[in-house]
């Protein structure tokens, strides 16, 4: 058996057929390299990817739920500092000054009660972005010192981010100094002149613009020859301003201009003297208790031009001022308005009236529901801006958001659209008024011209 291996031996170095020898001596040499290097490979890729994958990714999802909630709380966007937001407690404190007591009371328990049920309303729905919000509300009396520091008080002692639908056109400028310094919002005072603040944002036609609405409406009925009544302060201002650009744009003559002083109940000599003037038309800009003493010593004259007035002075679809004045002076009393009739049929205004009925806050006494749809209305254009600030309640951040209405506007059914636009100029965000007129015999208000802006 030797002598033939190693023939076999022989014939394959001789006949050129090593590599099938080599066959040979591959199948055991090859069995140890390739043992070594196949277990190798298996086990390093098998031991590093099992363990860096398992860690890093049980670190990354513990840390990102963690902040996820902060993004979707209260005033989220929102830089640390800013006044009025209370971050932890999930609370936005806004404020308004109103004539609660005192002369012009009767509009004050209105304008507060409208307010405050937007509030209840939106924080009875959940709020706004994690978000509820509180009322802080101070008396002023319709007196201008009180106004001022009731505005002080509730930005320095109170904190409040901003404030909504203070009414008082007479005071309200004499805080601007204040809202000015602190940077803090005013959304929808009532009626005040436009001043090109930054802080100011007229949600309702002005005085102004109200009045040359009820110049148009002189026009409409045949008037020729107008006069003036209005207080000594910006409140007249406006209504000599309504009178000097509206009544060249029908032709109409201005035969008398008179001035009142400010809670003052001397308005005999003004009487007089548009008696005298045989104006067809009467503008007035005055407090309701002054109105209704002009309707009725015109009515004792015997004296019977059309008088309009602003709405805050008229009372517009309330008794603020008919009530005031005897019944036979009051019928075709002319209002314009800034906000709808309180017993329209629009649906907004019927859900409006539902909450009304159901209110038992502060200024549900009163007797002028016509001013809580105002200031109700004006409330839920705040809210429906406040909205789109997407949890960032910096003061640049509403500006900049509010100054973008122009070119969508908010649309609440019982004012006109809120389209505010970037400064000089854009903080009237409103333009156009109403007109309705009273009839005694029924003691209602009927609208007779629609909401539109003044002709030029």
């Amino acid at each position: 058996m030797s002598k033939f291996r190693w023939l076999i031996a022989l014939l394959c170095v001789f006949a050129l057929v090593a590599a099938a020898c080599g066959d040979d001596d591959d199948e055991t040499a090859t069995e140890t390299p390739t043992e070594a290097p196949a277990e190798e490979p298996a086990e390093e890729p098998a031991e590093e990817p099992a363990e860096e994958p398992a860690e890093e990714p049980a670190e990354e999802p513990a840390e990102e739920p963690a902040e996820e909630p902060a993004a979707d709380g209260c005033a989220a966007n929102t830089p640390d500092g800013t006044p009025g937001v209370d971050k932890e407690a999930g609370v936005i404190k806004i404020g308004t000054s109103q004539p609660f007591t005192g002369r012009a009371a009767v509009a004050g328990e209105g304008l507060l009660g409208g307010v405050q049920m937007a509030v209840d309303e939106v924080n009875a729905n959940g709020g706004i972005d994690g978000c509820t919000f509180e009322l802080v509300w101070e008396d002023d009396r319709f007196e201008i010192e009180q106004m001022v520091t009731n505005v002080r008080k509730m930005i320095e002692e109170d904190g409040v981010w901003g404030f909504v639908g203070t009414a008082g056109s007479q005071a309200i400028p004499s805080t601007y100094p204040a809202i000015e310094g602190a940077g803090t919002p005013l959304w929808g005072p009532v009626s005040p002149a436009d001043q090109d603040i930054q802080e100011v944002y007229l949600t309702n036609p002005t005085r102004t613009e109200q009045g040359r609405i009820c110049i148009d409406y002189f026009a409409e009925q045949g008037v020729t020859k107008m006069a003036v009544i209005g207080q000594d302060n910006e409140l007249g201002d406006e209504a000599s301003a309504a009178a000097e650009i509206q009544a060249p744009v029908h032709g109409m003559e201005v035969v008398a201009e008179e001035e009142v002083e400010v809670l003052s109940d001397a308005v005999a000599p003004a009487v007089l003297a548009v008696i005298d003037s045989g104006a067809e038309g009467v503008l007035t800009a005055l407090d309701n208790a002054q109105n209704g003493l002009v309707l009725d010593q015109f009515n004792e004259a015997g004296f019977s031009p059309l008088v309009c007035s602003d709405a805050g002075s008229a009372g517009t679809g309330g008794e603020n001022t008919v009530g005031l004045a005897n019944p036979e002076a009051t019928n075709g009393y002319v209002g314009a308005m800034q906000v709808a009739a309180p017993d329209s049929t629009d649906p907004f205004v019927v859900a409006w009236a539902e909450l009304w009925e159901a209110y038992d806050g502060p200024g549900k006494e009163g007797g002028a529901p016509n001013f809580s749809l105002q200031t109700y209305s004006i409330s839920r254009a705040f809210f429906e801006l406040w909205d789109q600030l997407e949890g960032d309640y910096s003061y640049e951040n509403f500006h900049a958001t509010a100054e973008a209405l122009i070119d969508n506007p908010i649309l609440i059914p019982s004012i006109p659209p809120v389209a505010c636009g970037p400064l000089p100029g854009g903080h009237s965000c409103a333009a156009g008024a109403g007109i309705a007129t009273y009839d005694s015999a029924t003691m209602t208000w009927t609208q007779v011209r629609d909401f539109q802006a003044a002709a030029s």
